[in-house]
């Protein structure tokens, strides 16, 4: 094993690890942004939205002193709460996000050096192979004779 992590140039449980530690947190923020609502309001307190990150509108409360408006006030106000609701579970849940990925950027930011190594290694192994392939070839063209 020493050999295969010294020719990788990395240890491959331990990046197995980092990747199970990253999904169980993947997994506690989707639970985290799942329950994340966001609340708007009229300024009069007649209309009441209430919007989920993962979810969409959840709740949309109308006064009934609201239904007073004219049609297209009403639906004015009930859009503009929603879009107001919906900014702003947005942004609770990017910054959610973006604690989480912080916390382990590590190993998002090693990500790229990961790949580069893959493949390097996945390119000495498949040049070995075509080396070793000529070699049988050249073993087998000799015993023939």
């Amino acid at each position: 094993m020493d050999e295969f992590k010294q020719a990788l140039g990395f240890d491959p449980e331990e990046v197995a690890r980092d990747a199970d530690r990253f999904f169980d947190r993947m997994r506690e923020t989707y639970h985290a942004i799942d329950g994340l609502t966001a609340r708007a309001q009229s300024d009069d307190r007649r209309v009441t939205v209430e919007y989920a990150a993962t979810g969409g509108v959840q709740k949309l409360e109308i006064d009934p002193r609201a239904m007073r408006m004219g049609s297209d006030e009403l639906a004015e106000t009930i859009l503009r709460l929603i879009h107001q609701a919906q900014q702003d579970a947005e942004t609770r849940a990017r910054e959610r996000v973006t604690d989480f990925l912080d916390a382990d950027s590590s190993l998002i930011a090693g990500r790229q050096m990961l790949g580069d190594r893959l493949r390097a290694a996945t390119g000495t192994l498949q040049e070995n192979l075509r080396n070793a392939t000529e070699m049988m070839e050249k073993l087998q063209g000799m015993i023939r004779r």
